[in-house]
């Protein structure tokens, strides 16, 4: 019969004690295999995937199934002697196709028939079954383990692709289907964070703190890709609508060092915006020191890459200048270069930030003066009366004005 165990049986010339050692087991050979057809027969039933199995596949499963049974009855033949380690109910192979859910769930499925067999073999059958069963258990959860680590190894090394053609500006469609096996959609908003991780001296600060970076934007409701760039942790975060670039930043701040900047690229759609949003949180990492404390040398956690963009574009970031240009110049310029706002916002910064000498120079009211700079901040979203503010005004005047003289220039 397909299935029957094969094992060994006692010699006429045994011991009395040999062959009654052996005719509990053998006597329970029936029982075994109604036991093995029964599980065979509901395997629909304790596991509702197999249904949509390919026959090869469906037998795949009933050969580890009755192979598990044959061992374990083997093992109970050869009493006194010593065997081979239990291996797990599902091999290596099997667990990789099934994947780490389905495999388990078959090993569950394949212990409690164990266990049923065991208790139609009497006292010693059944603890020589429970001792048999736990370390199949333990064997199995070794396997996983080993699996486990396997495929994590499998994803880090597609999440740095992944990075690194960001990075690099060089992902294509091999780029889209790595990120379709990671679970990523086709479209999708995301941002960066850049910084270093803890422990990055010793080379396993980004690997130490990958997982649990995954494990705390998940738990946030997003999905998180992470890289490397020249020493620094990249992380690109797919927030799905669950919150904020600035919530889930806060939810990672810890793992990287107090020393080190991180910095977080304004939120992008696509393969292109993920492309820029890496850009910029590399930019704003570059230029962190011009923003620093000079005093202790503080920087604020985060550092907005938005917020920095004089010092990128001083840095040579042209992406920084064209958004100067783009948000805040043409805002505020638009078809007229010379009109009111850009005019009197010039003026007033080129006077030492000074209502009355500003209408003075333009010959107009400083009530006037007060209105324009207001309809500014309206306009743009900076203010030119907070001298942070102005600086990043300032630049972009001067951007804008270079690009008006010398349109081939940019």
């Amino acid at each position: 019969m397909i299935g029957k165990s094969k094992r060994s049986r006692p010699k006429d010339d045994a011991p009395a004690e040999a062959q009654q050692a052996h005719r509990a087991p053998a006597a329970s050979d029936a029982a075994m295999e109604q036991i093995l057809l029964k599980t065979l027969n509901h395997l629909e039933d304790a596991l509702p995937w197999t249904r949509s199995l390919p026959t090869d596949g469906r037998r795949t499963l009933e050969g580890a199934i009755r192979t598990a049974l044959d061992d374990l009855l083997s093992r109970i033949d050869c009493q006194g002697r010593e065997g081979s380690e239990v291996p797990s109910p599902v091999p290596a192979e099997l667990s990789r196709s099934l994947g780490p859910h389905r495999a388990m769930e078959l090993i569950q499925v394949i212990l409690d028939m164990l266990e049923q067999a065991g208790r139609t073999m009497g006292a010693e059958g059944e603890r020589a079954t429970l001792v048999y069963t736990r370390q199949a258990a333990t064997a199995a959860a070794e396997l996983y383990a080993d699996l486990a680590e396997a495929r994590n190894g499998r994803k880090a090394a597609t999440e740095s692709r992944i990075i690194r053609h960001l990075i690099e500006k060089t992902a294509d469609t091999r780029t889209v289907d790595d990120l379709s096996r990671l679970g990523w959609r086709t479209e999708f908003d995301c941002f960066a964070i850049v910084g270093e991780a803890r422990g990055n001296d010793d080379v396993q600060g980004m690997e130490n703190a990958r997982q649990p970076m995954h494990t705390a934007v998940a738990r946030q409701g997003g999905r998180a890709l992470v890289g490397e760039s020249e020493g620094l942790t990249v992380v690109l975060i797919n927030p799905d609508r669950s919150g904020t670039p600035a919530d889930f930043c806060a939810s990672i701040l810890r793992f990287f060092t107090d020393e080190s900047a991180v910095c977080l690229g304004p939120l992008r759609h696509g393969i292109s915006g993920a492309e820029a949003s890496i850009r910029a949180a590399l930019s704003t990492h570059v230029a962190a020191p011009a923003v620093a404390d000079p005093i202790t040398a503080a920087l604020p956690r985060p550092l907005h890459a938005d917020d920095l963009l004089p010092e990128r574009a001083l840095n040579g970031d042209t992406d920084a200048a064209d958004q100067l240009y783009q948000e805040v110049y043409m805002s505020l310029a638009g078809q007229d270069p010379d009109g009111p706002l850009p005019t009197t916002l010039l003026t007033f910064l080129r006077s030492g930030n000074s209502l009355e000498v500003t209408a003075k120079k333009l010959g107009i009211h400083p009530n006037t003066v007060r209105y324009r700079l207001r309809r500014c901040v309206e306009v743009t979203g900076w203010d030119a009366m907070d001298p942070r503010e102005s600086f990043v005004l300032q630049a972009a005047l001067i951007i804008g004005r270079i690009r008006r003289s010398h349109p081939g220039a940019d």
